[in-house]
């Protein structure tokens, strides 16, 4: 069971990087979601692919790439946007 795939350990990931992005001041990169989670980088990549595809992050088109929360992640954990 060790290396299956677990939704609840998966969740909890998204979780961890959501409400780290809140907190952030400023713009986070995919290190900074793999230090947060313990993810390789390619690993933290795909979560925050899918967060900006769900619209939980928005990306600043920069290199190296860097993320914010929106208003949609703030929400979700009661943050006044």
């Amino acid at each position: 069971m060790k290396n299956q795939f677990s939704a609840v350990k998966q969740t909890e990931k998204i979780v961890l990087v959501l409400k780290n992005a809140i907190q952030s001041k400023g713009r986070f990169s995919t290190m900074d979601i793999a230090e947060w989670t313990g993810l390789s980088r390619f690993s933290a990549n795909v979560i925050s692919r899918q967060l900006v595809k769900e619209r939980y992050l928005i990306s600043d088109g920069c290199k190296p790439l860097g993320f914010k929360a929106t208003d949609k992640a703030k929400q979700l954990f009661g943050v006044t946007a």
